[in-house]
């Protein structure tokens, strides 16, 4: 990997946008599709303006209570990448990074894939004074064959509608809790890699949306806050946007081959 990659000017930063999520959607589409071999990768930061609930690519609509759905007047996306559902908005800075096929972060493992993007986050969060950790593959590995066993299997299955209650290699978390969650879309010209950092976790949000009977809303109340953490409570203070994106761009652009 050349050293020039981490360089500020190798990259093409676009400054923090706020609008709807199916906005959001596009723009990155977008993005990946005008990705092409001697291009700068993109940074696409981004906060979503209504609150909306965005479902994974093969995520059905029956996880939703639509009920709640429909008093909350909260509309849902569908995104490219896997994953399940994760509650959009002021509360959730999200990133985008557009890497062009064939850039030296581009690797042919898909798992190994994420690891400079988990580690950048973790590096991100040090210098806002919160120390973190990745989650391997074995453990995100380990905890999805704890959640097939059968005393589990019931609770998890509720739990993991929402997406930051489970977790995927070099995801970041504070404890157990996780804090960064990533996912990718890879295609022929490039790769997209997401990230969405939880300013504010809106557990008790997703626990009415999601539950679709009272003991399955009070379970995810008591376990959504076990799962997943915002930085405003890991940090005792509400952290901005903007403090995360040069926190972000600064780990990224100071990084070095030794």
């Amino acid at each position: 990997m050349q050293s020039q990659c981490f360089s500020e000017c190798a990259w093409r930063s676009i400054p923090l946008t706020i609008a709807d999520q199916q906005t959001h959607i596009e723009r990155s589409e977008l993005l990946l599709a005008e990705a092409a071999l001697g291009k700068s990768p993109v940074l696409y930061w981004s906060l979503a303006e209504p609150v909306g609930l965005v479902l994974g690519f093969s995520q059905k609509a029956d996880v939703l209570n639509l009920q709640a759905l429909a008093e909350e007047a909260i509309p849902v996306y569908h995104r490219r990448a896997g994953g399940t559902a994760v509650l959009v908005g002021p509360h959730l800075l999200a990133l985008d990074v557009v890497l062009p096929a064939h850039h030296p972060l581009v690797l042919a493992d898909l798992v190994e894939s994420y690891r400079w993007f988990g580690e950048t986050w973790a590096r991100a969060l040090s210098l806002l004074g919160i120390e973190t950790r990745l989650i391997t593959p074995a453990e995100a590995h380990e905890q999805r064959t704890q959640a097939k066993r059968e005393e589990r299997r019931v609770h998890e299955e509720i739990l993991r509608r929402a997406c930051y209650a489970s977790y995927s290699p070099y995801e970041v978390a504070v404890g157990q809790r996780k804090v960064v969650g990533l996912d990718m879309i890879r295609r022929r010209n490039g790769s997209l890699l997401q990230a969405g950092v939880l300013l504010r976790w809106e557990s008790e949000t997703l626990a009415r949306l999601l539950g679709h009977t009272p003991n399955e809303q009070e379970l995810l109340r008591r376990k959504l806050p076990e799962r997943a953490v915002g930085l405003d409570e890991l940090a005792n203070r509400c952290v901005t946007a903007q403090e995360v994106i040069e926190a972000f761009e600064t780990s990224l652009f100071s990084l070095r081959e030794k």
